[in-house]
């Protein structure tokens, strides 16, 4: 699929019945397991690109061009739509054209943009963005798409960080009334007050848990219509690297470590290497090599 046909088919999984899970991607090659796996869509979070790429926490030091790098590189080696965490747009309605315009030129499938201004993973006291001033950007942000079918998606943690489910309620269906595309909430508690909390909202609605003690099963039951499951690959990767790296380091023996390494072929099916085969042969590279001596010409004069 082509930038413009995974927008399409994003909202054409945004609409089925059954809760769609958003698998989250921490580089390419962790995105193009997830591909191979045969998730429907990816997702990039700020969360997990500051743990990868620089070990920085997620307190408002990841920026633009950490999620649209990473976005960029995902987007064109793969086939499937792709979510982008956008944090707060990074810029107010004025100019807040800017982050659409980048992630859509990138291949990104949809963004989604939040009213946390400060708190998130820390113990301080969590400020929210008015209401008005983000719908004012959720506004600027659908006119300034090109691609009508990038979706523009509001996330509320005023569940998450403030235990108000009314204010995450009006919030939710103000975005909405804004033109957001759908509603994104962090959701803690039962999968009951999930599907009380769904029957309120005007429109699609996509979450995530705090603990994940819920079944995507559960989770269409609720009335989901997309959850997403961001940490499941780059906690995965922790574990076994640590593992591997421990085991090592104190027993000095790899032969014991089959089950995490070894696996080369493997993992290049994930790489183009057929794609280089068929073009040495298409282009006659080792006739050309062969004319040198079989070393690599350096000129064809």
């Amino acid at each position: 699929m082509n930038m413009y046909e995974k927008r399409v088919r994003l909202r054409e999984l945004l609409a089925e019945k059954t809760c769609t899970p958003l698998m989250g991607a921490y580089d390419v090659l962790s995105a193009k397991i997830i591909e191979q796996t045969g998730f429907p869509v990816l997702y990039t979070g700020s969360f997990v690109t500051g743990a990868s790429r620089g070990t920085l926490p997620d307190v408002g030091l990841v920026q633009l061009h950490d999620l649209l790098d990473l976005a960029r590189d995902i987007a064109k080696e793969t086939a499937i739509p792709i979510v982008c965490d956008a944090d707060t747009g990074w810029y107010h309605a004025a100019n807040i054209w800017r982050t659409v315009h980048e992630f859509e030129s990138a291949g990104a499938s949809a963004i989604h943009i939040e009213d946390t201004v400060f708190g998130k993973h820390t113990s301080h006291q969590a400020i929210l963005l008015d209401q008005e001033v983000m719908c004012q950007r959720i506004r600027a942000c659908c006119d300034a798409r090109v691609d009508k079918n990038f979706m523009i998606i509001a996330r509320t943690d005023a569940m998450y960080l403030n235990d108000d489910m009314e204010d995450a309620v009006r919030r939710i269906n103000a975005y909405l009334e804004a033109g957001a595309d759908a509603g994104f909430i962090v959701f803690k508690g039962s999968i009951k007050a999930l599907k009380e909390f769904r029957s309120r909202i005007n429109g699609p609605l996509i979450t995530t848990s705090v603990d994940f003690q819920d079944s995507l099963a559960d989770e269409t039951e609720a009335g989901s219509n997309m959850s997403v499951y961001w940490p499941l690959t780059i906690f995965a990767a922790y574990k076994a690297v640590k593992h591997v790296c421990k085991a090592f380091h104190e027993g000095r023996d790899a032969t014991k470590l089959k089950e995490y390494c070894f696996h080369e072929g493997e993992l290049n099916t994930l790489m183009p290497y057929q794609r280089f085969d068929e073009n040495v042969a298409k282009y006659k590279v080792l006739e050309q090599f062969s004319r040198h001596g079989g070393k690599p010409a350096t000129s064809d004069k």
